[in-house]
């Protein structure tokens, strides 16, 4: 019995000492399983997140193009200089474009109150000059009679009109454009020579 004990054992060390040793290749394989391979391929983003950045990034391509933006890109250019000749021939006249500048000018230094009625006014001198050069000067008319302040008898005088005015010409653009606004009641016009030459208008319907 204990000779076949001492042939099991040296059997089972055999063969303990044979597992244990590398193979013939060199290499000892390894007895734990390999992890299967992974997947290195990201999954593409949704159409939702997609659309999403998308207008993220609209929303601050708009944003920095408002706040690049400045005020004198918004306004027009300015005015070339008067020549010697012209400020000889114009003194004391003012060009339209020096005008505007004198009047940009202007609403920056002016109350509140009349910064927020440019804002109107504006608005209505656009849609009067959509609608023609009569309608234009009909509702510049209109305009200046409502802020000028009439005599005792509530009448304002031509002369003062056409100095209030001096773009309009007298027979050309002020006076028909006043006989169209007698005719539709706007205004009542009298004159001591003709009905063609008044010389004091009242304003009867304010603007």
């Amino acid at each position: 019995m204990n000779a076949l004990r001492d042939v099991d054992d040296d059997a089972a060390t055999t063969v303990m000492d044979r597992s244990a040793l590398p193979p013939q290749s060199g290499t000892r394989m390894s007895v734990a399983h390999s992890e299967p391979p992974r997947d290195t391929i990201v999954d593409r983003p949704s159409s939702w997140s997609l659309a999403r950045a998308f207008v993220g990034a609209l929303v601050l391509r708009i944003r920095e193009r408002f706040r690049k933006a400045r005020l004198s890109d918004r306004l027009p250019p300015l005015p070339p200089p008067r020549s010697a000749r012209a400020t000889r021939v114009s003194a004391g006249a003012v060009a339209h474009d020096e005008r505007g500048e004198l009047l940009l000018l202007e609403l920056m230094r002016v109350d509140a109150a009349y910064q927020d009625a440019a804002i109107y006014v504006a608005n209505y001198a656009g849609a009067l000059r959509r609608l023609g050069d009569d309608a234009y000067a009909e509702g510049l008319l209109h305009f200046a009679l409502s802020r000028m302040r009439a005599d005792a008898d509530g009448f304002v005088s031509v002369a003062r009109l056409r100095d209030r005015l001096p773009e309009l010409s007298y027979s050309g653009a002020l006076v028909p454009a006043l006989l169209r606004l007698q005719g539709g009641g706007i205004v009542s016009l009298t004159s001591s020579e003709g009905a063609s030459r008044p010389d004091r208008v009242q304003l009867r319907i304010p603007l």
